[in-house]
């Protein structure tokens, strides 16, 4: 009969039951405990090589869709720690890298296109966190943009741009929320801030470190980490104008006065051998608050770090890319990318196969196999097009909108026009610019400060309108002037400043204008004063301070055109694509980084808190140049940059003469 059948049921012995029952309870009891006591080991020997090509040998081969923003950092950083994953316990994020992310996702913006949000990376976080499974790749990948948006934080962080506020009447700042966790200059350089007892110390200049302090079982796993966590609300943390105008914190929590207040930090040992030395990866300067002044740096400047990258720039290679163009368009391989809708990542379409052909071409696109006849945007595509986007000057975003299929439907013949007519310009310079020279590209919206045929610093600029062009120019460095003063061109004068004095005499003078006699006095905008100026008798002038519109340093260089390099209080420009907003004199994104190293050699103390302290206050100082650093004001539509790299830049002014290229 049937065991199930009541009657016979009864008279069964449970005995088997209860064996049968204890051995399963035991199974899955060893089961579980060997799983609690087995840690898979994350082999740093498979990553390696991963770290290696995308740093080192191939940056071209890097698989993710965001770009690497700090990759001489980034670099230094990994050949320090010898290609290890620096955000990882075996195959579940550190502690620290959890930290990391709560307090990026606390400073964002909440918008995923946002620049702050994209600088760190954060939708790319979102999205690798949520939906991918565990891969060595992967991991490294994640590890080294980690890397990438803490040093952008750290920059941000030191820059005063997230400033964290304090409760009053506490002697030392106390860390009230454990989910922030800001970054501070120690002796050694960036360090995150925790109160947390399993939080790893980031030492010597970003050299980023892993301990195994604490309880380990708790620590979330690659893909467990959740930006809805209800730990960090989103709306809590954003940042506001306080009646001061300083940008601070909102929060529930205070914090301590400044970002330059020293916060209270655990020491943690270095996890390397005492015997290995690491030099710091980025310079230590002396912070205001160091030095008991009490000024806090708003301009966002950052610390210098040099760049040390190839110049290149030469006619020969501009030559060899002509014949490569003459031959591409001969060849009849290429054709233009037909009308279609706007084509990303994931995308299938019939143009995608076009667009690989084009790019294959063009030399941004590597092929394997069968994937020339793909229909599918894939990763690889996707590369191939922010190659060719950071090559034209687009946002590398991988998107083949508007502007992209304009720059890619350019013709290889009238690409040869365009580098011939660049060949001229350049072979009207000298082909030895110099051992030390600033090179400004007005097309290409760029300065780069060059020593011995070598980047040492480069920033973006913002150029003169197409109505105030800024004209071509060889000449030199002058004088660097601290706190400058503005004596206002007879043109704006008459067409824009005399108009806003009239209407608002008071509101003009609260920004520093005066007018000037012939005797250099300084005289209220009166109506009759302002009548005399009209008439081209007395002069107006701004003076040197915050509200000063040639900011806080002006780089004098002779020319007949009164153009200038010179500070601005417009610093949003500089995040624009393109930049050309001026009245012709050449707006720089940093300053005081270009003054720090024009500097080094000259007599005195030129430090970088000795140019901080000049540049506070309205006290004009002016320092001559000793030593010829020659200025090349250059209209390049087209060059070969150090790493072999052909780039083209729209003919903003319509000198080149072809239609083509001007958008």
């Amino acid at each position: 009969m049937s065991y199930f059948i009541p009657e016979r049921r009864k008279r069964k012995s449970i005995l088997p039951l209860i064996f049968l029952g204890s051995l399963c309870v035991f199974a899955l009891y060893y089961a579980f405990t060997a799983n609690q006591k087995t840690v898979p080991v994350l082999p740093e020997n498979a990553v390696r090589p991963h770290l290696v090509n995308w740093l080192e040998n191939n940056p071209d081969a890097w698989p993710a869709q965001d770009p690497i923003f700090n990759p001489i950092a980034v670099r230094r950083i990994y050949r320090r720690t010898d290609y290890r994953l620096l955000w990882f316990d075996n195959y579940s994020l550190s502690d620290t890298a959890n930290d990391l992310l709560k307090q990026l996702t606390a400073s964002s913006s909440g918008n995923p296109s946002s620049m702050v949000d994209y600088r760190y990376h954060l939708g790319y976080f979102d999205r690798t966190l949520r939906d991918t499974p565990q891969r060595l790749q992967m991991a490294a990948v994640l590890d080294v943009l980690l890397t990438d948006a803490f040093i952008s934080y750290a920059q941000d962080t030191q820059l005063d741009k997230l400033r964290p506020k304090a409760p009053k009447h506490h002697p030392r700042l106390r860390m009230r929320d454990k989910h922030i966790t800001p970054v501070n200059a120690t002796e050694g350089g960036f360090q995150m801030v925790s109160q947390r007892s399993d939080t790893e110390a980031l030492l010597d200049g970003l050299q980023l470190a892993n301990n195994s302090y604490g309880n380990h079982s708790g620590r979330e796993y690659f893909r467990g980490y959740n930006r809805g966590s209800k730990t960090v609300n989103r709306s809590r943390y954003y940042t506001q104008r306080s009646s001061q105008g300083r940008q601070v914190y909102s929060s529930s929590s205070r914090y301590g006065t400044s970002h330059s207040a020293r916060y209270s930090t655990r020491s943690y040992p270095r996890p390397y051998s005492a015997n290995r030395s690491y030099p710091r990866v980025m310079p230590r300067f002396r912070s205001l608050a160091d030095e008991g002044s009490g000024l806090t740096p708003s301009h966002g400047e950052g610390l210098y770090v040099e760049e040390n990258t190839p110049f290149g720039n030469d006619a020969q290679a501009l030559r060899e890319q002509l014949a490569r163009y003459r031959n591409m368009a001969a060849s009849g391989r290429w054709r233009p990318l037909p009308a279609g809708p706007a084509m990303t990542l994931g995308a299938k379409h019939a143009n995608v196969i076009h667009l690989r052909n084009m790019l294959t071409v063009y030399g941004d696109y590597y092929g394997f196999g069968d994937d020339i006849n793909s229909k599918k945007f894939d990763q690889r595509l996707h590369n191939a097009v922010v190659r060719f986007q950071v090559r034209h000057g687009l946002k590398p975003d991988g998107i083949v909108g508007k502007q992209t299929r304009q720059r890619m439907n350019i013709s290889p013949s009238a690409r040869a026009r365009i580098i011939e007519t660049n060949i001229r310009r350049r072979e009207k310079l000298p082909a030895n610019l110099g051992n030390r020279f600033i090179q400004v590209n007005i097309p290409g919206y760029r300065l780069n400060y060059v020593e011995q045929d070598r980047i040492k610093l480069s920033m973006n600029v913002v150029v003169g309108k197409k109505v105030h062009q800024t004209p071509e120019i060889n000449t030199r460095v002058a004088r660097v002037v601290f706190n400058p003063t503005w004596t206002v061109p007879r043109s704006i004068l008459v067409s824009e400043i005399l108009p806003k004095a009239r209407a608002n005499p008071h509101g003009m003078e609260n920004l520093g204008y005066r007018v000037v006699n012939g005797s250099g006095e300084y005289l209220p905008l009166n109506s009759q004063n302002l009548k005399r100026a009209a008439a081209g008798g007395f002069l107006m002038r701004q003076k040197g301070g915050e509200q000063n519109i040639l900011g806080r340093i002006k780089f004098e260089i002779p020319n007949s055109d009164d153009i200038y390099l010179h500070d601005t209080r417009a610093k949003s420009l500089f995040s624009l694509t393109d930049r050309d907003y001026s009245h012709g004199c050449v707006r720089l994104e940093k300053p005081r980084q270009l003054a720090e190293v024009l500097l080094q050699g000259e007599p005195g103390d030129w430090s970088r808190y000795r140019i901080e302290q000049l540049t506070t206050g309205d006290d004009t100082t002016e320092v001559r140049m000793s030593k010829n650093v020659k200025v090349y004001l250059t209209y390049w539509t087209a060059w070969v940059d150090g790493q072999g790299r052909m780039h083209f830049r729209p003919d903003i002014y319509g000198k080149d003469g072809l239609a083509a290229n001007q958008f």
